[in-house]
């Protein structure tokens, strides 16, 4: 039984970090003022005359490629190239002590060949020593701190007091600690690009992110913030005119596209379907109106059913996303066609899928090689209609991706509802910080069966054996569930 009356909130603030289109100085930014800029007159003679750019979204990052076709109008000349990396949140450990924010797979080429950077400093920060293009980025920009506050209600009065307070009469709007309305520089990506005289250059960035994330538990309760991609344009006003041409190519690429939104700017994008969004240009010089801002994911909360036994044998929560209401639950009997032999104390039942292993250990397969063909049959207590499956793919700890990374991850899983209905489900090879929703579309019945069988692995470094952490079933609700949150 859970002790309500002394709560603690567990506060997550992930690396928050907004990037945008390359400048020729250090400039632009909001809220941050003018850097030092590379030219003491602050001049170029360098224009865009053409930029492509595209976003994937993906279940926790976004993947970016940006093209410019870049002219020289003048003289020869060493053209200094700043791409930005901002930081929208305070991002430190529980120590105080800062993490580092970066972007991943940072990749700057021109006319084909890959070119060094280095990253210069923002505001109070130091120039590190330089490195090669192509090799990966410092940290992955997701690692949270953690820091112990008092009750949800304190929260709340900081957030008056900061001027950020929410209606109070629904728990469904609360709001964490940490805005996100305050932008920083974290550090700049900076290139040399030669151009002779009236000379033409095609240069190409590539990186990945994870959103930007805050998030807040008090108790059992959890509160997921928007979970945001956001892309600078204003940077490219500091080259010579507009840019010429320009096409933004949005593709959401995660098991739900209607909960992505485009939050800035407004009425730019054209839908083109579902899952691909357009916005071309002319001659746009480029202001902070013209900022990208996209939330991947909306904020929701997550509250348990209950701490009765059978709530604590059916592990089930209610989430609560604007108006939308699900159960998230483990109320099924599971089994497996085959399982790993026990190591030591580590055992690998197919319980373990429920989360609830005491060591922690995964599911794993116990056939010889990579397990295709090998599967896990869940008999559903409570048949239900489902909304989606979530799972952890591989051999899931955390804080740490060893395991994982030596261990089989699912690629490729098909799935049987009521022996009835089968499709398959492509899993990319990412460590998830939250569950993977595979969603169940065009199939409303109570679901009493589901076979899931492997097609497809990710091979691990070391071991063959494929493994599964977590499978919760969500089934939507028609009506918003009664929630006794944390007191």
């Amino acid at each position: 039984m859970k002790n309500l009356w002394l709560v603690f909130a567990l506060i997550v603030v992930g690396a928050s970090i907004v990037f945008g289109n390359g400048g020729a100085w250090q400039t632009g930014i909001p809220t941050t003022g003018n850097a030092s800029g590379s030219k003491n007159d602050q001049h170029t003679d360098v224009t865009i005359e053409n930029e492509a750019l595209k976003i994937d979204l993906y279940p926790e990052h976004a993947d970016v490629t940006v093209h410019y076709r870049m002219r020289n109008t003048g003289p020869k000349v060493q053209q200094d190239f700043f791409f930005p990396v901002e930081r929208w949140a305070e991002n430190s450990n529980a120590d105080g002590e800062g993490k580092s924010d970066d972007i991943d797979h940072y990749q700057i080429i021109v006319d084909g060949k890959e070119l060094k950077w280095t990253n210069a400093a923002g505001p109070k920060e130091k120039i590190s020593g330089a490195k090669e293009a192509s090799s990966e980025a410092n940290q992955e920009s997701s690692p949270a701190n953690q820091k112990n506050s008092e009750a949800k209600q304190e929260s709340r009065d900081a957030n008056e007091e900061n001027g950020e307070a929410k209606e109070e009469g629904d728990q469904t709007a609360w709001e964490p600690v940490w805005g996100d309305e305050l932008s920083t520089i974290k550090s700049w990506k900076k290139s040399v690009i030669p151009f002779d005289r009236n000379q033409t250059r095609e240069v190409t960035i590539h990186y990945t992110a994870r959103y930007s994330e805050n998030n807040e538990s008090v108790s059992d309760d959890v509160h997921y913030s928007n979970a945001t991609f956001a892309y600078s344009l204003s940077p490219a006003a500091t080259w010579k005119g507009p840019i010429g041409k320009g096409k933004i190519e949005l593709n959401i690429l995660h098991p739900e596209p209607e909960d992505v939104s485009i939050e800035k700017p407004k009425e730019r994008f054209k839908k083109i379907s579902d899952t691909h969004y357009e916005w071309e240009f002319e001659n746009l010089k480029p202001t902070l109106a013209d900022d990208i801002r996209i939330v991947a994911h909306s904020k929701h909360d997550k509250y348990p059913t209950g701490y009765s036994e059978e709530d604590q044998q059916r592990n089930a929560s209610y989430v609560i996303r604007n108006h939308q209401y699900f159960l998230d639950h483990t109320d099924y009997e599971a089994t497996a066609s085959s399982t790993l032999a026990p190591q030591g104390k580590h055992h690998y039942e197919v319980k373990n899928i429920k989360g609830r292993s005491d060591e922690g250990s995964p599911w794993a397969e116990g056939a010889r090689d990579d397990g295709i063909g090998e599967s896990i049959t869940l008999d559903v207590k409570r048949p239900l209609p489902l909304y989606g499956i979530l799972i952890r793919p591989g051999y899931w700890e955390f804080n740490s991706d060893t395991a994982w990374k030596k261990n089989n991850r699912i690629a490729a899983l098909e799935i049987t509802l009521n022996d009835e209905r089968t499709f398959t489900e492509t899993i990319p090879d990412e460590i998830f910080q939250h569950e993977y929703l595979i969603r169940v579309r065009d199939y409303a019945k109570p679901v009493n069966k589901i076979k899931m069988v492997i097609k497809g692995v990710h091979r691990g470094t070391q071991f063959r054996d494929t493994c599964i952490s977590l499978v919760e079933l969500r089934t939507p609700l028609s009506k918003k569930p009664e929630i006794h949150g944390a007191r």
